[in-house]
């Protein structure tokens, strides 16, 4: 299976973020969540305090 989006929703600012390619690390806006890794890998990362996440990724197959 491919990773065709990398995405996730912070559940504390409700913010959607996405990684566009491998190594763009994104943070929603409170720092609460953070995506990496684009379409070659899932990386995810919590700030301090660390917030919880919806993961909203897609796959192709």
């Amino acid at each position: 299976m491919k990773i065709s989006i990398n995405q996730v929703q912070c559940k504390r600012c409700g913010g959607i973020i996405t990684s566009e390619h491998s190594h763009d690390l994104k943070w929603c806006k409170c720092r609460g969540v953070a995506v990496d890794g684009g379409r070659d890998y899932l990386k995810r990362l919590t700030g301090n305090p660390p917030s919880e996440f919806v993961e909203l990724s897609k796959w192709e197959e």
